[in-house]
């Protein structure tokens, strides 16, 4: 019975020692999963914020050239600006200087003598001038006088009985196109005194003729500027 006992005692205690020394082995491989878990998580951790520091250096090299980018849209834009306001310039420059064909409303004049007068366009050109005065200072646009662009430097330069416009010789009838504001151009040509009467007074007679669409040519010749020369801005200062 003694023995029994022994037996059941020593059964007992090996059973428990067993549970213990699996406890000790299930316990020890925890402690080990969870180290390497901690260092799994530290590596993680890590490159997390390695990643979050070159994200926000690439987030501050974005914005620099985003700022940059706009500097630059900011320049072109303006250098746009630039090169439209000069193209402009030129365009209204190459009009007055008698460079583009032209078209628009305007006014008409024809010049002619009477049947029973005689008058030489030679002797009496000062009132050819006098009209294209008067026109510009109605505003005109653009003036040809049969056909002849009329420019800055247009020359109405008298040669035996008739002149000469832009080397060109002119006979009557004369045909003056004027582009501009027909109302003014009227009112700058016919009141009493004006040089409308005045042509008449001489022997000529005048005919305008107001039209919604005027063709008038470029100037067929060229201006060689010999002595001139432009002034640089920082020459200027």
């Amino acid at each position: 019975m003694n023995k029994f006992w022994q037996k059941g005692i020593l059964f007992v205690i090996s059973v428990v020692l067993g549970i213990i020394l699996m406890i000790q082995v299930q316990t020890s491989g925890s402690i080990l999963g969870n180290e390497k878990a901690s260092k799994k998580t530290i590596d993680l951790n890590n490159e997390i914020a390695s990643l979050n520091i070159e994200k926000n250096k690439l987030r501050d090299e974005l914005e620099i050239l985003r700022k940059t980018a706009r500097e630059n849209e900011d320049i072109f834009r303006a250098k746009e600006l630039e090169i439209e306001k000069l193209s402009e310039e030129l365009r209204k420059q190459k009009i007055l200087s008698g460079y583009y064909d032209v078209k628009g409303a305007g006014t008409i004049i024809r010049i002619d003598a009477g049947p029973d007068a005689y008058v030489s366009l030679a002797s009496t050109h000062q009132y050819i001038l006098a009209l294209i005065s008067y026109l510009n200072n109605a505003g005109v646009e653009a003036i040809s006088i049969n056909g002849q662009r009329y420019t800055n430097y247009t020359e109405i330069v008298p040669v035996l009985d008739h002149i000469n416009v832009n080397g060109v010789a002119m006979v009557l009838p004369l045909e003056i196109k004027a582009i501009g504001f027909s109302r003014t151009i009227d009112a700058s040509l016919n009141f009493v005194g004006g040089i409308v009467s005045q042509l008449n007074n001489i022997g000529y007679t005048v005919e305008t003729e107001s039209s919604s669409e005027i063709f008038i040519n470029a100037f067929d010749g060229e201006k060689e500027f010999k002595y001139v020369n432009p002034i640089e801005p920082s020459e200027s200062n």
